[in-house]
């Protein structure tokens, strides 16, 4: 048994060897990235490696946090192991519902520190079964500052476990490089859906304003200039004839034209002419091709909708067996609708059924979604989607029911009054009856 005079020996011993350790680390991570242009995710590997080598860990990697709904899950790691079993280990998403010491630990951008699992095998049962499952003896993990967005963490450390400074270092680091990364992920999808991989993917966007996405860029509504163009794309898009005559569009749309049999089809030529040269500015390809019985969309480029995406979203989201599946796909839907069809031609008799279907569309989807992150207690996400369900259709009773119900599970009845009062304001008096009566129940 060692003195207390050798121990302190052996602690000061450690400490330098520590500080040694320290710097030897941040000048090879700094030789490896200094006047070096990498990728986010190359300067993500190589922090994580320095991690493993500075700790003797196993595996270190940044681990995505939704405290909403209460998951993580792995985004980025580096394994010094010989065979990788991450993906095998973990599943899609993991639940933390038995992890309230580490929910706490990220809420407060506080350090875990878990120095020997069997030391919590008994108070922690679920948590030790986890470690179990994921090859866990010990663990060293650090929130991402500012925003507990996600945590770095490393398993399995053979020495200065209880040593945070550098896992903090590291962990500011790696946050610069996971929020370049989400950055640029923003910006692809700004100038080019996922869906848009070659220059012959367009992506056609109706749902409020028209904007038409290439892999060159984006061509908005008011780029047309002419509203008579974004009828008659839009006129094409929804239509399930291959290809539709002059007369079928100029009749459904602008009826009144029809009364001098010329100008109709030389209108629609001009308009045609436009639309392809608005559209050259963005793509090489024809958007629009002329045949001898019309016109039709080129079907040599592979074009898709926001409206096609939304049903199969819907679609996919009531076919899902699990909760997490089933939000995850109808919050892609609610968030593709921006506004009903072509927004700019509402009312007008030719879209108004199709309008209208897909306005109801949304808001039945927003009312499930709401539902459904409300038996999952997902109050924040619950405040967030209401209010963008009452932003674009201010008429869904059911909207102000979830969020009303979201604030009284969470004992706040000022915020749930002033809802009610503003729903009061906003819906029809049958409407709040029906309101004040679900509410009731």
């Amino acid at each position: 048994m060692l003195s207390s005079e050798q121990n302190y020996e052996a602690q000061n011993f450690e400490s330098v060897q520590c500080a040694i350790d320290f710097e030897n680390t941040m000048n090879e991570l700094e030789k490896q990235l200094y006047y070096r242009h990498l990728p986010p995710k190359e300067v993500a590997l190589r922090v994580m490696e320095a991690a493993c080598k500075f700790y003797a860990a196993d595996w270190c990697g940044l681990i995505q946090v939704d405290l909403d709904l209460g998951l993580w899950k792995p985004y980025w790691w580096h394994n010094e192991c010989s065979e990788d079993k991450t993906t095998a280990l973990t599943n899609e998403f993991e639940s933390s519902e038995f992890l309230d010491r580490w929910v706490r630990a990220v809420r407060r951008g506080i350090p875990m520190v878990v120095s020997d699992t069997e030391l919590i095998r008994e108070q922690y049962p679920d948590e030790y079964s986890l470690y179990q499952r994921l090859g866990i003896q010990s663990v060293l993990a650090i929130p991402l500052e500012p925003r507990p967005v996600a945590l770095i963490a490393v398993r399995n450390p053979k020495r200065y476990i209880c040593q945070t400074s550098m896992l903090k270092l590291l962990a500011y680091v790696l946050l610069v490089a996971y929020n370049d990364s989400r950055m640029v992920d923003g910006l692809n999808m700004t100038l080019a859906p996922e869906n848009i991989k070659s220059s012959h993917d367009i992506f056609i966007s109706l749902f409020g304003e028209l904007r038409i996405y290439t892999s060159r860029g984006v061509l908005r509504e008011s780029d047309l200039k002419s509203p008579k163009i974004s009828r008659l794309l839009t006129y094409l898009l929804l239509s399930q004839k291959k290809t539709v005559p002059p007369m079928e569009i100029v009749q459904n749309i602008w009826p009144e034209e029809m009364e001098d049999a010329e100008v109709p089809g030389k209108n629609m030529k001009y308009l045609i002419y436009r639309l392809r040269q608005a559209f050259s500015l963005i793509s090489d390809e024809q958007l629009v091709l002329s045949t001898a019985f019309g016109y039709q969309l080129n079907p040599n480029l592979h074009i898709t909708t926001d409206f096609q995406k939304f049903d199969e979203l819907t679609v996919a989201a009531a076919k899902a067996t699990s909760v997490v599946n089933k939000v995850g796909l109808m919050e892609k839907a609610v968030e593709l609708y921006q506004g009903k069809l072509l927004s700019s031609a509402e009312g007008e008799h030719w879209l108004v059924h199709t309008a209208n279907r897909y306005h109801f569309a949304y808001m039945s989807t927003a009312n499930e979604l709401l539902k459904q992150l409300m038996t999952i207690h997902a109050y924040d996400l619950i405040h967030q989607y209401a209010a963008l369900a009452l932003t674009i259709a201010p008429e869904n009773t059911k909207a102000y029911y979830w969020l009303i119900q979201s604030y009284l599970k969470q004992n706040m009845e000022e915020m749930a009054t002033g809802e009610l009062v503003a729903a009061r304001q906003k819906l029809p008096d049958e409407e709040y009856q029906k309101l004040l009566q679900e509410l009731k129940k």
